[in-house]
């Protein structure tokens, strides 16, 4: 089984990181498509943070608290990519150890 390199598996997790709360945020700002609540939090855990945005409009704050709010995203992503990453490599050694007759 050939992995990928780990900056790439980073790489991938920083850029859906990034990118899946700016649809998100898009098609709700745009009313295009409603996304149901269960759907964003599993796809941006972190957007629980956006309740403190309720009240204050469109204000440097809210702003402020949405660019918090992606930026804990993309390092969740890179930490849930890190961890598959992870597994796959001992999964992939211990492979390697049943065929060679060695121990990891």
């Amino acid at each position: 089984m050939r992995l990928p390199k780990f900056r790439y598996a980073i790489a991938v997790g920083a850029v859906l990181g990034f990118i899946i709360p700016l649809v998100v945020t898009a098609l709700s700002e745009l009313h295009i498509f409603s996304v149901p609540e269960r759907v964003v939090l599993l796809v941006w855990p972190s957007s629980i943070m956006l309740m403190a945005t309720e009240t204050l409009g469109h204000s440097l704050q809210a702003f402020a608290i949405l660019a918090w709010s992606i930026a804990w995203n993309v390092f969740l992503y890179v930490l849930f990519f890190t961890f598959i990453w992870c597994v796959a490599w001992v999964l992939r050694a211990w492979r390697a150890s049943l065929r060679d007759g060695t121990t990891i």
